[in-house]
C-alpha cells in the first residue's frame, strides 16, 4: 500500500548534496531554537550555506517535485470522486 511520507526542504538539499549531514543539523538546531519562526531556507541563508538566489532555485526545484493532487468540485459543490483510487482485497473480490 502507498503511503504518503512528507519530506522536508532540508532533507531536500542534503538529499541532493547542497548542504551535509553535519550542516544540516547544525541549520535544523538553528532554525527550532529560533525565538521567532522562521523558514528552513533563511536559515540556510543566514549561515552561508547557500545564497538566497540558489535557496530560491532549489525551492522552485522542490516544490515542483512534490505531487499534488487536485480535487474539483462538481457543480454542487460537492468532490468529486478521485480518479486515482485504491481498492481494498475486500472491494476487490466484491465484499465490500
Amino acid at each position: 500500500m502507498a503511503t504518503l511520507e512528507p519530506v522536508r526542504f532540508g532533507e531536500f538539499l542534503r538529499d541532493r548534496k547542497l548542504i551535509d549531514d553535519e550542516q544540516w543539523l547544525a541549520a535544523l538546531a538553528d532554525h527550532w531554537s529560533a525565538p521567532r519562526h522562521r523558514r528552513f531556507g533563511a536559515t540556510i541563508v543566514e549561515r552561508g550555506l547557500m545564497s538566497a538566489e540558489q535557496v530560491e532555485a532549489e525551492a522552485r526545484a522542490f516544490h515542483d517535485e512534490l505531487q499534488v493532487v487536485e480535487i474539483d468540485e462538481d457543480a454542487a459543490g460537492e468532490p468529486d470522486p478521485p480518479v486515482d483510487t485504491i481498492t481494498s482485497p475486500m472491494e476487490r473480490v466484491g465484499l465490500e
